[in-house]
């Protein structure tokens, strides 16, 4: 009897598996803010709909809207900006991306880091590119927001990537984790990373070596701002150690994004599942503490997903 109620579970898990929608969730790179968030999402949209199973995977801010507008994924984390730019085939997007469609606006604000240790000899980015010799810095990979922001700042101070190596520096492309190891290491001086606030990267390397996180020159905050649509925020006091003042610098916000073939019942779900557990967002990362979904429609880069908008209407949040 033991064996056929063995039996008879064993039958219902497997059909339980194979009747489960498995969506792959393109989210950012491993020990960032965002593969931290989707992570912590899927377990409570997962809770509210058994029949869906989402795999989350390592992505970059300027590659997930292509990687959802092509199939690779069927849900996305992006940057309104960025995301911006996709929809429209502007920048590196030479095709409009037509296939995409927004869940939610504003899951949290992305901050522009510019880290310089302590004893570096430039003050901000633009000394640096503008002065420097010889010098060692950390940039994610192509693909992320990261690294296009970057090659916005090199365009505007006329300099590129072959530039810099002519003048004897080294710019090391890796992940968060990686990054922050070569800067404890006291292998780079500096740093760029756009992530969420706190970042944990962050935190772990001015806890280990001492350093700043600097002011984007204002002059190049308004070219940013004029020529891609890049905004700008205030980066609070003791938002890290060692970190006595505000910061002025960029800010980008995270959005959510589908596949329009994804089905309107389960973006639905999705959306309701995030809205119902609003309030604990903030326990996933901190940076989501201001998100809300009675404005997750506000000034949208993309359609709004006829799943999402369901629930949004339903709620009375959009007409």
């Amino acid at each position: 009897m033991k064996k056929l109620n063995l039996l008879v579970s064993g039958i219902c898990l497997s059909a339980s598996l194979l009747s489960a929608e498995t969506l792959v969730w393109t989210s950012g790179q491993l020990g960032g803010g965002w593969y931290t968030m989707a992570a912590g999402m899927a377990k409570f949209i997962e809770k509210n709909d058994s029949s869906l199973n989402l795999k989350i995977v390592p992505g970059g801010g300027t590659s997930n809207p292509s990687k959802v507008e092509k199939g690779k994924s069927d849900l996305g984390l992006g940057l309104d900006t960025v995301t911006y730019l996709a929809a429209n085939g502007k920048d590196i997007y030479k095709k409009k991306h037509v296939n995409i469609s927004l869940i939610a606006m504003g899951l949290s604000d992305i901050m522009f880091h510019v880290i310089r240790a302590k004893d570096a000899k430039y003050k901000n980015i633009g000394d640096l590119l503008k002065n420097g010799k010889d010098e060692n810095i950390a940039v994610t990979k192509a693909g992320s927001s990261d690294e296009k922001i970057f090659s916005w700042i090199m365009k505007y101070y006329g300099t590129s990537y072959a530039d810099l190596k002519k003048r004897g520096f080294k710019v090391i492309h890796g992940n968060y984790t990686e990054i922050s190891s070569q800067y404890k290491d006291g292998l780079v001086d500096y740093a760029v990373m756009n992530l969420g606030t706190p970042g944990a990267a962050v935190i772990d390397m001015l806890l280990s070596r001492d350093g700043q996180i600097t002011d984007l020159p204002k002059d190049l905050s308004s070219s940013l701002k004029k020529e891609w649509g890049y905004n700008t925020g205030t980066l609070g006091a003791n938002t890290y150690s060692g970190q006595i003042a505000s910061v002025l610098t960029g800010k980008m916000s995270t959005i959510m994004f589908a596949r329009n073939s994804v089905s309107t019942n389960t973006v639905y779900n999705i959306t309701k599942a995030i809205c119902e557990n609003e309030a604990d967002l903030e326990k996933i990362h901190s940076s989501m503490k201001n998100f809300s979904c009675k404005t997750a429609t506000l000034n949208a880069p993309l359609p709004v997903h006829p799943g999402a908008a369901k629930y949004y209407r339903e709620m009375g949040y959009i007409k």
